[in-house]
């Protein structure tokens, strides 16, 4: 069934983590993976979906998602790759229930969502990206002080698409190219003292280095990953 009237529906965005079973076989995996394109693809000719990017680090899954009118919900997405996927310990709002996504806490941006119709408006991206980092012990408190400074402020510039969301110590970014730039405020060339204090405290010692072997080259801060499944 289609979403009818779903251009003038709020854009609902969420980012998940998903580990993988170790004894999952990369054969089954892709196969699963494919599986899940289709129902992708689906979901957004039923203009249930805007966008969805599923991207992987090894045996680790991170998904980008924007569901319209309502937040869209993996496991439905995703239901061909659940018997390839590990479980997460039970949280305390809900103990009885399994969990085989973690949702990751969104806490950087530089747009709010609107309606399907407004978010899409001179979208034509070339390139959608997804990328890891990994806080520092230590780091948390100044990091996420910094950036709700950066959030409050809402002068720093970058891309109207990107989303940083968190779970444990991992960072997860999603953004698009070319970049459509914009910030909080709507004031373009704004400078910002959020930034320029976030900048004095040597941000690239707030996080762990990949070592090589783990990303594209040794002594790296975030990685990019490869899409696994998307539309």
């Amino acid at each position: 069934m289609r979403n009818e009237g779903w251009e003038k529906q709020q854009m609902r965005r969420a980012s998940y983590r998903a580990a993988l079973r170790s004894d999952a076989g990369e054969e089954q995996i892709g196969r699963a993976f494919a599986e899940c394109q289709c129902i992708l693809e689906q979901e957004k000719e039923a203009h249930r979906l805007l966008t969805a990017s599923l991207y992987r680090y090894g045996g680790f899954l991170f998904l980008y998602t924007e569901g319209i009118g309502e937040t869209a919900v993996p496991e439905k997405l995703f239901a061909p790759a659940a018997p390839f996927l590990q479980k997460w310990p039970a949280v305390i709002e809900t103990p009885d229930e399994d969990r085989a996504w973690a949702f990751m806490q969104p806490y950087y941006y530089h747009a709010l969502p609107e309606t399907a119709e407004e978010w899409m408006q001179n979208r034509q991206p070339s390139l959608r990206r997804g990328r890891i980092a990994l806080l520092a012990p230590g780091k948390w408190e100044n990091y996420m002080t910094h950036h709700l400074a950066l959030m409050r402020e809402g002068l720093i510039e970058g891309d109207r698409y990107h989303l940083i969301s968190i779970h444990e110590n991992v960072l997860f970014s999603y953004f698009e190219e070319p970049k459509t730039m914009t910030n909080l405020q709507k004031k373009p060339g704004a400078q910002s003292k959020a930034l320029e204090d976030w900048l004095l405290t040597d941000p690239e010692s707030h996080f762990m280095r990949f070592v090589l072997g783990q990303g594209p080259g040794p002594d790296e801060n975030f990685v990019f990953l490869p899409c696994v499944a998307g539309v």
